[in-house]
């Protein structure tokens, strides 16, 4: 067994809880640009068709139309 500090141990332990690191090295591995956009940037690239909650607003009428075919008041 190896013989370790705590202090090693414990910077071990948060480079692994480094979330930052992490995605900046998924970002390098897979070959995307990493950076933060603003959200008007955003806004500006989004793909344009559907509302998001309208959808989900059609989608869950539906399901609560037919689930509540299923009850029954007995």
């Amino acid at each position: 067994m190896e013989s370790r500090g705590l202090s090693d141990l414990v910077e071990e332990l948060l480079l692994m809880y480094n979330v930052m690191g992490f995605l900046d090295e998924l970002c390098r591995c897979l070959g995307i640009e990493a950076r933060f956009y603003m959200d008007s940037e955003v806004r500006v690239g989004r793909p344009r068709g559907f509302r998001a909650e309208d959808v989900v607003r059609e989608v869950r009428g539906g399901r609560s139309e037919r689930l509540s075919g299923y009850w029954c008041y007995c």
